[in-house]
Parts: C-alpha cells; sequence; structure tokens
C-alpha cells in the first residue's frame, strides 16, 4: 500500500471534506510503499528518531510540524534541522487534525473517553472539536482531576475555579479549540488543554469565589488529546496487517520538580 492511499483513507473517516485544512502532507514522498506507521501528537526529533529505529517511513500526527498551525513557514533553525533529519530518514509526515475531529464521533474525544473510563453518557457539542460528557455520578473537580490523572498518566492537572462542589456537566474542549469561557457559563466543567490564565483562568476563579459550582481541569495540550491517536494506531492496525503500525509517545512537553 502506498502512503497517499492510507492517506486517502484517513480523510474518508471524516463526515466531510475540506475547503481549507491543516491536514496536510509536511515533507516526503508519498508515492513510496509502506514500510512502517508510526502515530504520534507530535513528530519530535525523539519520535523521528525512534521511527527511524523501527523501520517506519510514514508518520501520522496531530500537530503541526514547525511551530504554526498551517505550517506554512519554518520559523525557527530548529525546525529546518528536523525537516532534514526526516528526508535524512526517508519518512513522510501527515497532519491528521481536522479530519479527527470531524469524524462521528469526533476521533479525539471518542479515544480520551476510552481511556479515562469514567462512566457518562457522551454529547455532541455545539462548536467544532468542543463535545459534552454527563457523568453517571458526580464528583468534584478534585476528585475529576485525580480519576484523570490516574488513568491518562499527566503528571500535574491544574484546577481553575471551585475544587469541592460536585458537578456532572462536563465540556471536553481537548487541544485548544476554543469556547472555553462559553462552555463553563453552560457545564459545570471544562476539561481542556490550555487556557489564557488572565481570561478564561480568572473567569473561574470569580465564578468560584461568588458561588458558582464551576472550574477548568488544564490537563496539558498532549495529555488531553493523546488518547484520540492512540486509538487511530489501534484503528491503523486492525484494518492493515500487511504493515506494523505504533503509537510512538512523545511524552509531556513540560519537566517538574517532583
Amino acid at each position: 500500500m502506498k502512503i497517499k492511499e492510507l492517506i486517502d483513507e484517513l480523510k474518508a473517516y471524516s463526515s466531510q471534506p475540506f475547503d481549507v485544512t491543516c491536514d496536510t502532507v509536511k515533507c516526503g514522498d508519498t508515492e513510496r510503499e509502506i514500510a512502517g506507521v508510526g502515530v504520534a501528537m507530535f513528530a519530535t526529533p525523539e519520535v523521528i528518531r525512534k521511527a527511524k529505529e523501527a523501520n517506519i517511513n510514514f508518520l501520522i500526527v496531530h500537530e503541526p510540524l514547525c511551530y504554526n498551525h498551517m505550517d506554512t513557514s519554518v520559523p525557527f533553525l530548529v525546525g529546518q534541522e528536523k525537516r532534514d533529519l526526516l528526508a535524512e530518514y526517508g519518512i513522510a509526515v501527515f497532519r491528521f487534525h481536522d479530519f479527527a475531529h470531524n469524524m462521528n464521533p469526533d476521533l479525539i474525544y471518542e479515544g480520551q473517553l476510552k481511556m479515562m473510563g469514567i462512566p457518562g453518557t457522551p454529547e455532541k457539542g455545539k462548536y467544532f472539536a468542543v463535545n459534552r460528557y454527563i457523568l453517571n455520578e458526580p464528583m468534584t473537580a478534585k476528585n475529576l482531576a485525580k480519576k484523570l490523572e490516574s488513568a491518562l498518566g499527566i503528571k500535574h492537572i491544574r484546577i481553575a475555579g471551585c475544587t469541592d462542589k460536585e458537578g456532572t456537566n462536563i465540556s471536553c474542549c481537548f487541544g485548544t479549540p476554543g469556547h472555553v469561557a462559553e462552555e463553563l457559563s453552560e457545564t459545570d466543567f471544562v476539561l481542556t488543554g490550555e487556557i489564557c490564565e488572565w481570561c478564561e483562568g480568572e473567569l473561574a476563579r470569580d465564578m468560584a469565589q461568588m458561588g458558582y459550582n464551576k472550574a477548568i481541569l488544564v490537563m496539558g495540550h498532549i495529555g488531553s488529546e493523546y488518547g484520540g491517536m492512540k486509538l487511530l494506531a489501534d484503528m491503523i492496525s486492525e484494518k492493515h496487517a500487511e504493515f506494523p503500525t505504533q503509537y510512538i509517545n512523545c511524552g509531556e512537553v513540560y519537566s517538574y520538580t517532583d
């Protein structure tokens, strides 16, 4: 199977095509036959080296290769060095972001829920890449954070807002899709990868101090989405036994003192 054929297959998973999308081939020859597939959140240098060691010549990533959403430029020297490394190893890179979030259900959302393992009812959200989840049993934001840290292997989840009142209505703004403030006004808790602290963070704190049961749980970008890419690796493996597919963990971007 050629790399371009698998790309077409991935795009067909989406419920609709895109006129403009960041999901493009970032580098490499897609006419080549697939030797092995690697799936990752980011194509970090370590991920690239691990792919080479595993004889992988096609990387599918969820996030940009070179630090800007559309990968329209390579603004830093290290970005070009990374592209040179991919060329040296003969690895093609395709970004699977918009098409993943536009699957029914949203692939990233589905994979995260599977890894979270917390009983509840999924609901489609109002915005792109934003979904809802209703817990079967109410819990506090603090207890929810502890469960997510354990299930997802996240080192630290930061909570902005109320930590000790139970709620059931969750908005899943995995990654950074926006609409966190709007979703917070309609749900108890918002799970997201990143926030603007002076805006959404302070909004949640003010709400809590005014007596509202509102909290934002900041999971980290990778921690809030990687379950979906692991699910993608499983899907490809199940459908294509003719070549090996593996998820390559890039790890968290932050280091900690504990």
